[in-house]
């Protein structure tokens, strides 16, 4: 999203938009795009979804996420069988890490290592690291750049969730089920840009090391250097949302959340924008 504004491709494709606004969570996100403060939002998956299903919010994905997610390791643990019995921190924020992190203790106990448990730690990437590295927890889900931060510190990737087909698909931007209808043209732009945004993203490698530097506050460059050359080489050439993954988090959700038993992840996705860029060649001009 910051690439595509700095870069102007809004601008270019009719958007008149001031800097994205950052909303602190995820929920804060669809309370927005609920209240019409905002028209689109890059958010991750479970809060909107949890909102549709209670009957709170009626939002869908017009594309796919760029989220990379890892269980971290406290210093001294080197593999998952060794999560046995230990504190896995969660902030207890409905967010996609608490999601994922259920997610992934069920996964371990159906692999035979049984025993990790939730641990309240406290919100942010300074006082979770503070967590891992005191020993407070074991174990945290993170996310670069933060965890690259982790990383240096001794602290070790224990698993990827690229193995569960959850990185880059859990999220992207979504907007307002009757807005898209009543502004499809303005819909059509907004998709537009971010597409072009992620090309740019992917192929201007210190155009974009800059652009995370500063929205991400990073003071050191070669951590934005590393979370760029780590979240990369995964990024779509088509962002579409990713139906499985999310039908995958709505089956999970069901242990805990009856509404969600059943759903159909499609019914929370409107991929009409990205399928008109792939068929109209806009896509492919963006690699010649």
């Amino acid at each position: 999203m910051m690439v595509t504004w700095k870069a102007g491709l809004f601008a270019k494709h009719g958007l008149d938009i001031t800097r994205p606004r950052l909303m602190g969570s995820a929920k804060a996100v669809v309370r927005g795009l609920m209240a019409d403060e905002i028209q689109f939002g890059n958010l991750a998956a479970p809060a909107p979804l949890r909102a549709d299903l209670k009957g709170e919010a009626d939002v869908v994905f017009l594309t796919g996420g760029i989220n990379q997610q890892f269980v971290i390791g406290r210093p001294g643990l080197n593999s998952r069988m060794e999560l046995a019995g230990k504190k896995i921190g969660t902030v207890a924020d409905g967010g996609i890490g608490d999601a994922l992190v259920k997610f992934v203790i069920a996964k371990l106990a159906a692999a035979g290592i049984k025993g990790l448990r939730e641990e309240p730690i406290s919100h942010g990437a300074a006082a979770e690291l503070e967590a891992l590295l005191s020993g407070t927890v074991d174990a945290v889900v993170g996310t670069p750049p933060e965890c690259i931060d982790a990383i240096r510190h001794g602290c070790k990737y224990l698993i990827d969730f690229t193995e569960y087909g959850l990185n880059y698909a859990l999220g992207g931007i979504a907007a307002r089920r009757d807005y898209i209808e009543n502004n499809p043209e303005m819909t059509r732009k907004f998709v537009t840009a971010y597409v072009e945004g992620m090309h740019r993203y992917r192929t201007d490698r210190e155009f974009t090391i800059d652009v995370q530097a500063d929205y991400s506050g990073i003071a050191d460059r070669t951590i934005a250097a590393e979370t760029y050359d780590l979240t990369q080489p995964g990024m779509p050439r088509a962002p579409y949302p990713v139906v499985a993954s999310l039908q995958t988090l709505l089956d999970f959700m069901a242990n805990e959340l009856p509404e969600a038993k059943g759903v159909d992840a499609q019914r929370f996705i409107d991929d009409r924008f990205i399928r008109e860029l792939e068929d109209n060649g806009f896509i492919n001009s963006l690699t010649r």
